[in-house]
């Protein structure tokens, strides 16, 4: 792929983006970097009740009567907004490529609340799919598609203005720039993937605590790996930038994008029944952690033993987190409308939820494993949490049923 040229990086100093990404893409192996099935929908997903207040979101829902088959237990992982700080960058990239379509956008509006409720409403879809619900509008509107609208350069001249600034602004090269070089490409998405890996390549940083964490379970000898919707080679590009290769080489990412033909996106189950079957470890003897809606749906729908929702990354304000963490509770996007089990503030507190889980699964204890987790372990929870009183029966979903979704 194509990635832009870009004159500075956001600290001014003066860097090939070619040579950046492609120093990132040698430390990681082009092995597992084949774009099997990519399709135009691209990076991301967002979620789902009814509450009372305590500290990590604790949901009563039951985790299945599966037989247990090992001792093992297992951790997968999302990757934004849970493993990686990168839903604000990220999202921030997929806002300023189709606020030039926007349906008649002020220019001064377009920075400031404009941009926060936007990237609220569609934190965790993939860009394909940001860009289809885009088209609706503009189709009720009257209005010819984004794609047919930037193929005759109909943009707001002033709107591109503030969109030229904001690019800038993240180290990208103005769409000008790349109209009068010949480097525009022609599909948006094929342009956007590369200006998503080339952001993210200096953007990418770890959520809070997750270190202290993956250090824990490789102390502990957990296996562990990440189930993304997200795709490659943007994810194993961010690990590198995020300084996490240590905890999750290439063959412990997986990709809902990248890994099937066609792609498979959350709450499709597959992702986590190939991330799980890839650690040797059942679903229901893993825990997932999730921060969308849509993750997790996926990680319901595969039979996972327990979600642990999170909302401790940038991407939510403040103020949202509350009705987020509601939100992932409710499990909208799953068959059965099962939700995350608990909901954490802070990634820390995963320790001693992981805690919890292994001691019931050693001693031949079978889900639900909240609200009946030991004491002491629960103790141990220093951030908040909420606490859902409408437990589920998590079940294993028919994979093939996603199939036409």
């Amino acid at each position: 792929m194509l990635l832009p040229r870009l004159s500075k990086t956001l600290l001014g100093t003066r860097v090939s983006p070619a040579t950046h990404a492609s120093g990132l893409r040698s430390r990681v192996s082009r092995g597992t970097l084949s774009s099997r099935g990519v399709s135009r929908n691209g990076p991301f997903a967002l979620g789902g009740p009814l509450v009372s207040e305590r500290k990590v979101v604790r949901n009563r829902r039951g985790c299945g009567s599966h037989a247990v088959r090992a001792k093992q237990i297992g951790v997968l992982f999302d990757f934004d907004g849970t493993v990686g700080d990168t839903e604000t960058p990220a999202m921030e990239v997929a806002y300023w490529e189709l606020a030039p379509y926007f349906i008649d956008p002020k220019p001064e509006d377009l920075e400031g609340d404009m941009k926060a409720e936007w990237i609220r409403l569609n934190c965790g879809k993939p860009f394909g799919e940001m860009e289809q619900d885009l088209d609706v509008d503009r189709k009720k509107a009257g209005l010819d598609s984004v794609a047919e609208m930037r193929a005759r350069k109909g943009e707001n001249q002033q709107v591109m203005e503030v969109v030229n600034n904001a690019r800038v602004r993240m180290g990208l090269r103005t769409l000008q720039d790349l109209r009068d070089s010949g480097e525009e490409l022609e599909v948006l998405w094929d342009q956007a993937r590369g200006e998503f890996e080339q952001a993210l390549s200096r953007l990418a940083r770890p959520c809070h605590g997750i270190p202290q964490v993956c250090d824990y379970l490789q102390k502990e000898g957990i296996p562990f790996a990440i189930a993304t919707t997200s795709p490659k080679p943007r994810v194993p590009i961010s690990v590198v930038a995020a300084d996490l290769s240590k905890y999750f080489p290439e063959e412990n990412i997986h990709s809902g994008e990248s890994d099937f033909t066609p792609s498979r996106f959350k709450p499709d189950p597959s992702v986590y029944i190939k991330a799980a079957d890839a650690i040797g470890v059942d679903p229901i003897d893993c825990i997932a952690l999730e921060d969308s809606a849509s993750g997790v749906g996926s990680a319901a729908n595969a039979g996972i033993g327990l979600i642990l929702g999170y909302v401790g990354a940038t991407h939510i304000p403040e103020d949202d987190k509350h009705g987020h963490a509601e939100m992932l509770l409710r499990g909208d996007k799953s068959n059965k409308k099962r939700g995350a089990d608990i909901v954490l503030w802070d990634m820390n507190d995963a320790i001693p939820m992981i805690k919890g889980f292994q001691k019931r699964r050693l001693s031949g204890e079978k889900a639900p494993h909240i609200p009946d987790f030991p004491e002491d372990f629960k103790n141990e929870v220093k951030g908040k949490f909420l606490e859902s009183k409408h437990p589920v029966k998590p079940e294993r979903e028919d994979v093939e049923s996603f199939a036409s979704m």
